[in-house]
């Protein structure tokens, strides 16, 4: 047990590393469309923002799995709320890769792509640090974040009737499908 929580440790770090990489790199992209200083630096931005997302992917799931297997206290409201933030951060880091796979370093030329791009980089950012604040809620009593007059008290947690959650999942889904099908959106980068 002591090995998966060090490993837990280990993992939570990369991701930490990973995460932030991949959101300021992707910003920093976005900006040098309107900051000529970063247009030199605009490929090697996107071309680490692309593999970071890559290994935040891989790493996301290490650290939910080495998380439970070192948790002694596995229940409650705070890792309800750190399991739905690990996979907000998961979803949002795939929109990233996704988006960045499909349509290659082209996409940052369309400011709709670039702009979605960014905000799919920001989002992941933003989870991953609301998840370090969560495990640091529960392993040190504090976090960084606490300094912030409208943090949210994630000892609690709102849950969802069951029928919606399905409902939900299921539109999920088939947007999924849908985007990942449409071919719409080769003939916007071709034009």
């Amino acid at each position: 047990m002591m090995f998966v929580t060090a490993l837990h440790h280990l993992v939570v770090g990369l991701v930490a590393g990973s995460g932030v990489i991949m959101g300021v790199c992707a910003i920093l992209t976005w900006l040098s469309t309107y900051i000529t200083n970063l247009e030199s630096s605009k490929t090697t931005l996107d071309r680490a923002a692309y593999v970071a997302s890559i290994f935040t992917l891989v790493v996301i799931p290490l650290a939910i799995i080495s998380g439970y297997y070192s948790s002694t206290n596995s229940g409650g409201a705070i890792f309800y709320n750190k399991f739905i933030f690990s996979g907000i951060a998961f979803g949002f880091s795939a929109s990233y890769f996704i988006g960045r796979f499909r349509f290659g370093p082209e996409l940052w030329r369309y400011s709709s792509l670039a702009n979605l791009q960014m905000f799919s980089a920001l989002f992941a950012l933003t989870s991953i640090i609301i998840l370090g604040s969560i495990g640091s809620k529960i392993t040190l009593g504090e976090s960084t974040l606490d300094i912030l007059p409208f943090w949210p008290d994630f000892m609690n947690s709102i849950v969802i009737n069951q029928w919606f959650s399905l409902i939900l999942a299921i539109f999920g889904l088939i947007s999924v499908v849908i985007s990942l099908r449409s071919s719409s959106m080769k003939f916007y980068l071709n034009d």
